[in-house]
């Protein structure tokens, strides 16, 4: 397999993918490199070609390699995977086409046109990874882990509540933390942990009753991804670098005839940059930004759960907690409109109680 990436808008994130096998995941990612970019043509691909890039070791016959797939949209399908455009709730199949001609076992997919943006539009946020990486890890919880840690690959950090971490990796309700401790985090530690320095931190706030310390979410910390730039050398300041770039003999050779030397590309790491520290007003929109998120994505889950019975209790409190938010907002923008200089003892003490405000 060679340098395969997979690159899709985050707003996918925000969906559990449930009951989700591993290799129906795999084939799901797979799915998306394949048609990234591609707008929403209609595209064939060979089973041959899906099962080299999932590395399929199962020696599956063509009607079980079939039902893999087909499993995969029925599942998507039963997500009934949903976003949000300005005022606008978005609802429906993200496959416009997808058929599978059993004679010459061969898949025909495209996207729907109101997910193009999934696959196409790389101006906002998105996600990357390697797809070889993704397949050869073994834990569906894993892989859905892995999928939000790329998605903070630039800051290396990962905050969520345990509500919010129990949906976006299909945790069973009944599991208990000592549960998620053995079946979810340690496989997670144990096929990322070193390779990323990957660090879990539980967070703990009081519950009801007798007051009793609980988990209330985790914080993730991991190898950020560092910046490379490609710097442009001439060939003069290429002769002072103690170690130059070999080439070839036969491009050498050839190039001993030229009189005009060429421009070659270093790849050199770019140097660490050294932040100021924040001034208030950054701190505040910083603090706005990050509600903003949250409340897409807690939205985003209430209306994925709300008509399920089973999450009934998990998320009755999620509007009024999209409202304090809201509010928080609103009172943080204030804030920000008002000149600096105009900033009373008063303001300041206020921004900064809501700035550390959970």
């Amino acid at each position: 397999m060679g340098n395969e990436i997979v690159k899709y808008n985050n707003d996918f994130n925000n969906q559990a993918l449930r009951n989700f096998s591993s290799e129906e995941l795999n084939l799901l990612v797979t799915f998306f490199h394949k048609l990234k970019e591609r707008g929403t043509d209609v595209l064939e691909y060979s089973f041959y070609e899906l099962k080299k890039l999932i590395m399929l070791e199962k020696n599956m016959t063509v009607k079980e390699f079939t039902n893999t797939i087909m499993n995969v949209n029925k599942k998507l399908l039963s997500l009934n995977y949903t976003y949000r455009e300005n005022n606008t709730i978005v609802q429906m199949a993200i496959f416009k086409t997808f058929k599978i001609n059993l004679d010459e076992q061969i898949l025909m997919i495209s996207l729907n046109e109101d997910f193009r943006f999934l696959l196409n539009d790389f101006n906002k946020e998105w996600t990357r990874f390697e797809l070889e990486e993704f397949v050869n890890l073994k834990s569906s919880y894993v892989k859905e882990f892995y999928r939000r840690m790329k998605q903070f690959r630039k800051t290396g950090f990962w905050r969520c509540s345990i509500d919010e971490f129990r949906y976006l990796m299909d945790i069973p309700e009944n599991y208990k933390i000592t549960n998620i401790d053995t079946r979810v985090l340690k496989p997670i530690m144990r096929e990322l942990g070193e390779k990323y320095n990957l660090k879990i931190e539980k967070k703990y706030g009081f519950s009801g009753g007798r007051g009793r310390s609980r988990v209330t979410g985790f914080e993730f910390k991991f190898s950020n991804e560092k910046k490379v730039d490609i710097v442009a050398v001439t060939e003069e300041e290429d002769n002072n670098n103690p170690i130059p770039l070999s080439k070839p003999r036969k491009q050498k050779k050839k190039e001993e005839t030229r009189v005009v030397s060429e421009r070659k590309t270093r790849i050199v790491e770019a140097p660490p940059k050294i932040e100021k520290e924040k001034t208030l007003r950054k701190k505040i929109w910083d603090k706005i930004n990050e509600n903003t998120e949250t409340i897409e994505n807690l939205e985003a889950i209430y209306t994925g759960l709300k008509d399920k019975i089973q999450f009934r209790k998990l998320t009755e409190k999620y509007p009024q907690k999209i409202e304090e938010i809201k509010n928080m907002n609103m009172q943080l923008k204030a804030i920000y409109n008002i000149d600096e200089n105009d900033f009373t003892q008063e303001i300041i003490e206020l921004a900064e109680d809501l700035i550390i405000k959970k």
